[in-house]
């Protein structure tokens, strides 16, 4: 069962943060999850929200901004607000952080909201520039994106992400040609759901999951991943 830091270890420092990301990985997670959107200058910059202002101290839509401008705010946190490691990376800075310690990363495109032009492209040739076809999976909630990403290269795993109950999810996911679900803690995993994801060969890696108990329930459903602020809690679980 693969241990996703879900935007790094991000209970304890700030999301989607250079920081962040190492000490998810001081706390032996498996893997890195992290958000991924396009600048006015075509960067590929990690961060969560459309809008910088939740988690950094300006106002504009990523979008609107290019990366020196987004790299330039300092962290909402008053506790990092001058942590260097705690301004929005770019994606590939973090993937060789990734590759360098052997972890796997799942790339989640923000594009659900906005249609960033080009974004899958431009994601899929940093995969293969850095030899990470094998440990990447790219996920999204907007089905065309997860589309695009295996018209572009097959070999590249994708999940399917959604919230609440869907009717005929699993077959939403194989008309994507997805390798994996990727349902909230709400989206009705249970052990009809993973029997019906199983039979058809997808993955089920489950998002925002920070409850011990249902961190145990999915351990004993065999989901195939969890995505979770506490990678060194859920460590504890699974060593139980």
């Amino acid at each position: 069962m693969i241990n996703y830091a879900h935007r790094g270890a991000s209970y304890d420092f700030p999301e989607n943060t250079m920081l962040a990301f190492r000490e998810a990985i001081i706390a032996n997670a498996d893997a890195i999850e992290l958000d991924v959107h396009k600048t006015l200058d075509n960067k590929l910059v990690v961060i969560h929200d459309e809008d910088v202002q939740r988690t950094f101290k300006g106002k504009g839509l990523v979008a609107d901004m290019t990366l020196e401008q987004i790299q330039q705010l300092k962290c909402r946190s008053k506790a990092f607000e001058d942590n260097l490691e705690c301004r929005a990376p770019e994606l590939e800075q973090v993937m060789l952080l990734v590759k360098n310690h052997g972890l796997k990363l799942n790339i989640e495109l923000k594009t659900d909201v906005i249609q960033y032009d080009g974004i899958e492209a431009d994601v899929v040739n940093l995969v293969q520039k850095h030899d990470m076809v094998e440990s990447v999976i790219i996920s999204s909630f907007n089905g065309n994106s997860i589309k695009k990403v295996k018209e572009l290269n097959s070999n590249i795993k994708t999940g399917f992400l959604y919230g609440m109950p869907q009717k005929d999810i699993v077959q939403k996911a194989k008309d994507l040609n997805a390798d994996a679900l990727h349902p909230s803690i709400m989206g009705g995993v249970n052990a009809e759901y993973m029997a019906a994801a199983k039979e058809a060969g997808l993955e089920v890696n489950v998002f925002f999951v920070n409850d011990i108990h249902h961190m145990r329930k999915l351990v004993s459903l065999g989901v195939d991943g969890v995505f979770t602020d506490y990678p060194e809690l859920f460590n504890e679980i699974l060593a139980e």
